[in-house]
Parts: structure tokens; C-alpha cells; sequence
């Protein structure tokens, strides 16, 4: 009936009208097993700052990349060791269950399968991720990895979840209230000194806060469930 009513729509109206999408409070439970894989430390929280300090606790992260383009490129050893102690500090903040480094090369993560494919994702209800759609290389470059994984382990029963770092999503899935813990995400982004050249906790938070305005919060994040 649904598909019947847009078609006459359409007709009516000469032109395909979107088909919208409503999103749905994201539901998780005490028992779900959650795992963040962030590209590059602080991406985990920048998406999902807000989730990790609601639900930290049932969290595992993980660490892609080595981040050593992601401050004085000419040392980029001691920039991987201070990038690498922040997101421990972060993790240790937030409470998480576990967290670990993969290490693949910062900007080359698209290459770095043969790493990713030993991760173990057996037992997780959700990996949340970068969604496919962001305008970074190694961020759009985990949904990929992932999916590759997937065809190739038919174990792998979590269902991927899409968060937000460089780009928004234009119609995301779900969506969770983080109104009582926005001020926790600004300060574990604060934690993350060695980027302090970009205002990354007053931006993510300020669309945070936009968002929240078609469910009457006072700050979101949304996400879209695969």
C-alpha cells in the first residue's frame, strides 16, 4: 500500500518524492556487546562521545590507525605516542570495557586488511563505525573493510552501525539522546590537547544540538543501523 501511494504521488506530482525516513530512538540494551572502531583517535568521540559515556562500560575500542599524520609530520613517532596516550587518557575517562591499537599506517588504511581481518568480532550486537559517506579516506575505508570481513566470515552476526566524523549522514536511522552527558563529551574531547587547532567539541556539539531539534533534545547523535 505504502509503495502504491508514493506511486500515485509521484504521477500526481511529476517528479519521484523522496522516501523520508523517521529515525528511531536506538534502543540498546544492558546485555548488548558494543564495539567503536575509530579510524583515528578522537574520531570515537567526536560519532559517539555521547554513547560511550552513557553505555562505556559495555565498549570495546579499537584503534586503527597509528595517527602519526595527525600532528608535526616531521616526528611522526613522537606524534603517534602522544596521539596514542590521549585516547588511552579518553578511554580511561568514558570507563570503557577494553580498547586496543592496530596500528595500520594513518592515511593508508584502506591497504591495511591483512590487520584488520585478525580483529575479533565474534560475540558483539553492534560495530559502530564512520558511515560510508564521509569525506575522509580512512574514515570510508572501515565500512568497507568491514563489509569485506563480513562476506568473508559468515561468524560475524553484529550489525554495523554508521556515526557521524567529517560529514553528516543525510537521513540517519536512529538517534540517542545524549542531553545529560554533552558536557562529559566536551570535556573527553578537550582531552585530545595535541589537535586543540580545530574546534572539534564546539562543532560535533553544535550539530549535536541542531539535530536534537526534531525530537525535542537538547543535543543528539544520530546514527544509521545497517
Amino acid at each position: 500500500m505504502r509503495r502504491l501511494k508514493r506511486w500515485f504521488l509521484n504521477k500526481v506530482h511529476g517528479y519521484n518524492l523522496p522516501d523520508l525516513i523517521k529515525p528511531k530512538p536506538l534502543a540498546l540494551t544492558p546485555n548488548d556487546r558494543l564495539c567503536i572502531l575509530a579510524p583515528h583517535a578522537d574520531d570515537e568521540t567526536i560519532g559517539c562521545g555521547g554513547l560511550l559515556a552513557l553505555y562505556g562500560a559495555q565498549c570495546d575500542v579499537i584503534l586503527l590507525t597509528d595517527g602519526s599524520k595527525g600532528g608535526d609530520r616531521s616526528k611522526p613517532e613522537e606524534t603517534r605516542r602522544i596521539r596514542e596516550a590521549e585516547f588511552a587518557e579518553v578511554m580511561a575517562f568514558f570507563g570503557v570495557r577494553s580498547y586496543q591499537f592496530m596500528r595500520a599506517k594513518d592515511g593508508d588504511l584502506i591497504e591495511a586488511y591483512d590487520l584488520f581481518k585478525k580483529l575479533d568480532f565474534a560475540g558483539y550486537d553492534y560495530v559502530f563505525m564512520p558511515h560510508p559517506s564521509d569525506s575522509h579516506k580512512d574514515h570510508v575505508a572501515v565500512p568497507a573493510l568491514f563489509a569485506r570481513l563480513c562476506r568473508e566470515n559468515r561468524r560475524i552476526k553484529a550489525r554495523p552501525a554508521y556515526y557521524e566524523v567529517w560529514g553528516a549522514m543525510a537521513m540517519p536511522t536512529h538517534y540517542l539522546d545524549i542531553s545529560a552527558v554533552a558536557d562529559r563529551k566536551r570535556e573527553a574531547m578537550a582531552l585530545y590537547r595535541s589537535q586543540g587547532n580545530i574546534d572539534y567539541a564546539g562543532r560535533i556539539l553544535g550539530l549535536n544540538h541542531y539535530r536534537g531539534i526534531r525530537h525535542n533534545v537538547s543535543y543528539e547523535e544520530d546514527f544509521t543501523l545497517g
